[in-house]
């Protein structure tokens, strides 16, 4: 499959929904035909762990490590997932010495891309090592966010990051913004999602997701949303999210 959308999902704040969304946008793209690799790069292994019950023994820190062969499971038709362990939690040290470590990400990917329509990468809630060989590798950017005063920062230091990196990967830039766990009705949140509209425009995604506890169920059930509830207001504005994104990408 030729020019796949290999997408970095990052923010640097933590808690905007990163995982879930990696997950749930995977799996709809998946059972619309495309065939989806899922990349866990957080220590935390949340996106893993929303497809296995029980972490294998090779994981993405091996690959990283050993510079070669990524370790690719499929968990459902169309969608396959790299996993994570807590071993990512010293991949950086292990990378300090390595040459061109920018580039390890990329090099990875290259020999399996083109098997594939869309590659998600969800990045841990950082900017360190990982998460710029996320974005050196990416030909996409997808950030979710909150409409709270922490997300807008956490949205300007990755606007800032991104800029910093056009050596490493020429004309790299924020893609696609969406509003995650949103609450309309909130002053701040009305005034934050404004601002961000008018500084982002077009980049900014016309559906949001509302805040929905049973997203959270879903991953405690080792799923997504629109498998554990497909009628659930997640679902719908999930794969409301999904078809926007297809459209925007002509897909």
């Amino acid at each position: 499959m030729a020019n796949p959308i290999i997408m970095a999902v990052a923010n640097h704040k933590g808690g905007v929904g990163k995982t879930a969304s990696t997950a749930t946008l995977s799996a709809i793209l998946a059972s619309k035909g495309k065939k989806v690799l899922m990349i866990d790069l957080d220590t935390q292994s949340n996106l893993t762990r929303h497809f296995m019950e029980e972490i294998p023994e090779r994981v993405i820190y091996h690959a990283i490590r050993d510079r070669r062969d990524l370790p690719i499971y499929e968990v459902r038709p169309n969608l396959h997932l790299v996993p994570s362990s807590l071993d990512m939690a010293g991949i950086e040290i292990d990378m300090t010495s390595m040459r061109k470590r920018e580039f390890v990400i990329r090099d990875l990917l290259a020999p399996v891309q083109d098997d594939y329509d869309f590659i998600f990468m969800d990045c841990p809630p950082s900017l360190g090592l990982i998460s710029l060989n996320a974005l050196t590798a990416a030909n996409k950017v997808l950030i979710p966010m909150k409409a709270d005063l922490m997300s807008y920062y956490g949205l300007s230091m990755m606007d800032k990051f991104i800029a910093d990196m056009q050596d490493l990967n020429p004309g790299i830039q924020i893609d696609f913004i969406f509003f995650n766990i949103y609450e309309k009705g909130q002053i701040l949140t009305e005034s934050i999602e404004s601002d961000v509209r008018a500084n982002y425009a077009d980049r900014v995604m016309k559906t949001f997701i509302r805040k929905n506890n049973e997203i959270s169920k879903a991953a405690f059930g080792y799923t997504d949303i629109v498998s554990y509830n497909p009628n659930a207001n997640g679902s719908k504005d999930f794969r409301a999210l999904a078809d926007e994104l297809l459209e925007k990408l002509g897909k």
